[in-house]
């Protein structure tokens, strides 16, 4: 739109140019503000361009046998009558785009196997672009076909095949008409030193440590646990999105509420980042204080251990300060033989002076030979 604002006159009314494009700037956006300029356009387009119709989009890359060669469909855009879209057959479907263009069909010739050449119809739109592109295409070709027309000459005058590097820079020297002294340039005076940023020092008590603790995957395989880090949490860019680590920064920490922390750069984190979550958070964001709000989402929170795990580490710890119990002290039965008489003393409180006569119980005693005798 710069360029056709420098090259065409102001907008008068009655007054209409014709631009024609080529397929890789066609656009549905550019026809209208061309049109709303009294330009008009014809020319190739993507069928991934937005705006474009999906219903002339072929199923099939070529044409197909039963559709015979120069049938045309036109669309017509319901917001604006002079917007048209259309496929055209050749031997491969044509998709174009133009504005104010005629829908009249004329015919075109092409060349069939065989060498004959033939007569197809052909709508208006393409006519005119074959006729408006038709010299800048030929003017590529020739331009890019160069060197192959070149090498055909020097065989038919029998002079070796020039080397195609050495072609391109003399094609380069002649398109440009420079020489080796417009590519040097002398600098009499160094340019202004680029002021170069230190980064501030983290302190040392800030330094990231490695979980303590182990989790049981299966039968003898054990790995530490993974959180989210609280940079990625607040960088994060969709919902869902996570950036796990097991390290964690001790000195900013409250207890087992843990500030977990990544040791890895995050270019999405900022423009040409180079700086890992650790170094953000202590040193951009100054040891969280200074932390922005998140892109999505609630802020981040510091939370402690869960109460499934909580319990757990509770009852290692319980487990680990119990004292071992004294073994117990195996009773020594007395030999058949060493068998004391167990004598059992009753003590009956007296209620006045009068004496009271109490019956001793009856005691058993093995003799020497196993007999059981009674005292």
């Amino acid at each position: 739109m710069r360029n056709l604002q420098k090259v065409l006159p102001p907008r008068q009314d009655g007054t209409y140019h014709a631009v024609a494009t080529d397929r890789f700037y066609t656009s549905v956006q550019l026809a209208l503000q061309l049109l709303a300029r009294n330009v008009y356009l014809v020319g190739t387009i993507q069928t991934n361009k937005k705006g474009f119709p999906p219903a002339l989009i072929a199923k099939e890359a070529s044409r197909p046998a039963d559709v015979p060669r120069g049938m045309a469909t036109i669309a017509v855009a319901k917001c604006c009558s002079l917007l048209q879209a259309m496929q055209w057959c050749d031997r491969l479907p044509v998709y174009l785009l133009s504005t104010g263009a005629s829908t009249a069909v004329e015919t075109c010739g092409r060349h069939v196997p065989g060498g004959r050449r033939v007569t197809i119809p052909c709508p208006s739109a393409m006519r005119d672009y074959h006729r408006w592109m038709g010299g800048v295409d030929i003017h590529d070709q020739l331009r890019l076909q160069r060197y192959s027309l070149q090498l055909s000459a020097h065989k038919q005058q029998g002079k070796p095949p020039s080397d195609y590097a050495a072609f391109l820079e003399v094609l380069q020297a002649q398109l440009l008409q420079t020489t080796g002294a417009d590519f040097v340039e002398d600098i009499l005076s160094p340019g202004p030193a680029t002021p170069t940023r230190h980064a501030t020092p983290i302190a040392a008590a800030h330094k990231l440590s490695e979980l303590p603790e182990w989790v049981q995957v299966r039968e003898g395989i054990r790995k530490r646990p993974q959180h989210q880090c609280k940079v990625c949490s607040i960088r994060k860019t969709k919902v869902g999105q996570r950036s796990t680590t097991r390290f964690y920064c001790e000195a900013c920490s409250n207890g087992n509420k843990r500030v977990y922390l990544c040791d890895r750069v995050r270019p999405g984190h900022y423009v040409n980042n180079n700086m890992t979550c650790h170094q953000i958070w202590h040193v951009k964001w100054m040891n969280g204080e200074e932390r922005p709000r998140p892109r999505i989402g609630r802020d981040i929170q510091m939370r402690g251990l869960g109460k499934k795990r909580r319990r757990r580490e509770d009852a290692e710890t319980n487990e680990d300060s119990e004292p071992e119990e004294a073994p117990a002290e195996e009773e020594t039965a007395p030999a058949v033989g060493e068998t004391e008489p167990v004598v059992q003393e009753e003590t009956v409180p007296a209620v006045d002076d009068s004496p009271v006569e109490v019956e001793a119980p009856a005691t058993t005693a093995l003799d020497g030979e196993g007999r059981v005798n009674s005292v």
